[in-house]
């Protein structure tokens, strides 16, 4: 984060704080536009997901954090990562500016791809503790065999499920 946020492109510390705290696609994140940030609710409509239009919760963090990028950004885009010279107004790619943040950062950039973010946000949600229901409607996934996916947890969270497991069935002392 800290690289991101010292590199010249001052749209990729946006893309990464935004796909680590949402799990986000890469052109879903590209794509958003103001009209569709709903500060106040707390959420970013994706008209065009993977699986179908849906609404992305955030947390209240990122809303504060949006609601000041947005002061940042020319008066009159509709675009929350704006391109002059794009042919749509926005952003497509951000690869570049990705590879040498995560360089600066002194990872490997052949291992965290910007499709890491969105792995790395879900394994969280999971290893947090969150349902895999509630993890499927987060990251927008359409079945729960692909949230299943991401569910990589570590030997710590199964030791500490067992450890709650276990609790249940001991008895209370008086």
């Amino acid at each position: 984060m800290e690289a991101a946020k010292a590199d010249q492109n001052r749209q990729i510390y946006p893309f990464i704080l935004i796909g680590l705290r949402t799990g986000m696609r890469k052109s879903e994140i590209l794509t958003i536009r103001r009209e569709n940030i709903d500060l106040d609710a707390r959420s970013i409509y994706i008209p065009k997901a993977k699986a179908g239009a849906r609404t992305q919760p955030i947390s209240a963090d990122l809303a504060s954090f949006l609601a000041d990028y947005l002061e940042t950004l020319p008066k009159g885009t509709p675009w929350l990562f704006p391109s002059i010279g794009a042919l749509h107004g926005h952003t497509v790619d951000i690869r570049k500016a990705f590879v040498r943040a995560v360089t600066s950062a002194g990872l490997d950039p052949k291992q965290v791809v910007r499709h890491t973010l969105r792995h790395t946000a879900i394994t969280h949600l999971v290893q947090a503790g969150v349902d895999l229901p509630t993890v499927k409607r987060i990251s927008g996934h359409k079945t729960m065999a692909m949230v299943e996916r991401y569910a990589h947890q570590s030997g710590a969270h199964i030791a500490d499920a067992m450890e709650k497991l276990d609790g249940r069935y001991r008895l209370k002392k008086r």
